[in-house]
C-alpha cells in the first residue's frame, strides 16, 4: 500500500469511531432523558465548570486536569434534593495519560452542619502516605473499619463524632459483591456530604439502585 492509502485508512478509522462515539452519546442521551422525564427529574449533559464551586471544600475537584461534570441528574429522594452526576478528570501525559471517571452523588442540606473530613477505601498509597505522616482516624476498637478505610479531616475530635460505631457498621457491611466490605468514597463539609463510586454514572437500566445505595448513606450522615 501507498502512504496515502494508510493516511486514508488512518483518516477513515478515527472517523468511524468518532462517528460511533456520538451515537453512542446520543442513545445514552435519550435513555436518561426517559429515565428522567417517567420520575420527574431534572437532566443537563453538561455543567462546565460547576466543579469550582465545591473544590474548595472537597479535594476530588481539584485533583488533575481537563475536569468535566457530565450527565446530571437532578432530583428530590426522601425530602431530600440530590444532584447525581459523573466527573472526571485526566492525570498524566503522553502514554501515560488516564482519565479518572467518577458516578457521584451530592446533597446540601441547610440544616447540615458536617465538620470537614474525607473517607476512602484504604490502598497501598495510603498506607505508604501515611508512614510519612498523612493522618489517618484509626479506632482502636473499630480495626475491621480502620484497615478498610482512610478517614481525615480538619477536627479529629469532631470527626471521630460523626463516626458512631453503627455508621462504622454500615460502612463496613458486605456489599453487592458477596461478603466483601462496600467500598464507599465519601466527603462532607458543613451542608454539603457528597457519596461516589469508581466508574462512569450508571445506565438508565442501573440508575435506580445507584440512587438508593446512595441515599442509604445519605440517610446514615443527614437523615
Amino acid at each position: 500500500m501507498t502512504p496515502v492509502i494508510f493516511i486514508a485508512l488512518g483518516v477513515g478509522v478515527v472517523a468511524a469511531i468518532g462517528v460511533a462515539a456520538f451515537a453512542a452519546g446520543r442513545r445514552r442521551q435519550a435513555a436518561l432523558a426517559e429515565y428522567c422525564l417517567v420520575r420527574g427529574y431534572r437532566l443537563e449533559r453538561e455543567r462546565r465548570g460547576a466543579q469550582d464551586a465545591f473544590a474548595g471544600a472537597f479535594a476530588i475537584f481539584r485533583q488533575g486536569h481537563s475536569r468535566r461534570w457530565r450527565w446530571t441528574i437532578s432530583g428530590s429522594r426522601g425530602s431530600r434534593a440530590f444532584t447525581a452526576f459523573e466527573y472526571s478528570y485526566v492525570t498524566g501525559g503522553g502514554n501515560s495519560t488516564h482519565r479518572h471517571r467518577f458516578a457521584m452523588l451530592l446533597w446540601e442540606a441547610a440544616d447540615a452542619h458536617l465538620p470537614p473530613f474525607s473517607l476512602v477505601p484504604e490502598g497501598f498509597l495510603h498506607r505508604l502516605g501515611q508512614r510519612f505522616g498523612v493522618k489517618d482516624f484509626d479506632f482502636d476498637e473499630d480495626p475491621e473499619f480502620s484497615r478498610a478505610y482512610q478517614l481525615q479531616g480538619d477536627d479529629e475530635a469532631r470527626v471521630r463524632a460523626l463516626f458512631t460505631p453503627g455508621r462504622r457498621a454500615f460502612l463496613t457491611a458486605p456489599g453487592l459483591e458477596g461478603d466483601k466490605p462496600s467500598r464507599h468514597h465519601l466527603a462532607g463539609a458543613g451542608p454539603r456530604l457528597v457519596w461516589w463510586r469508581d466508574g462512569g454514572l450508571p445506565g438508565a437500566d442501573r440508575l435506580d439502585q445507584f440512587l438508593a445505595d446512595g441515599d442509604a448513606v445519605r440517610r446514615q450522615f443527614l437523615g
